[in-house]
């Protein structure tokens, strides 16, 4: 999909803190955010896929499957 990346671009990744999406009070964003980027049209963020997100990954990867494809027309 991104040709212009090379393996040598790439480094692993560590695991970390991740901020709870919903602050104080449970009003606002929640977990499992799938949206596209307004200022950057061909991004899609996936953000706050917790546990739940292996049981979920096939029905995840649908709905990012037909966002880029939309993307890439």
């Amino acid at each position: 999909m991104v040709p212009e990346i090379e393996e040598r671009d790439l480094q692993l990744g560590y695991s970390g803190l991740r901020p709870k999406l919903v602050p104080p009070g449970g009003k606002g964003i929640a977990d499992f955010v799938i949206t596209r980027d307004s200022n950057v049209p061909q991004a899609i963020h996936l953000v706050g896929i917790e546990s739940p997100g292996l049981t979920a990954a096939p029905a995840i990867a649908e709905h990012v499957s037909k966002l880029a494809a939309e993307i890439l027309g």
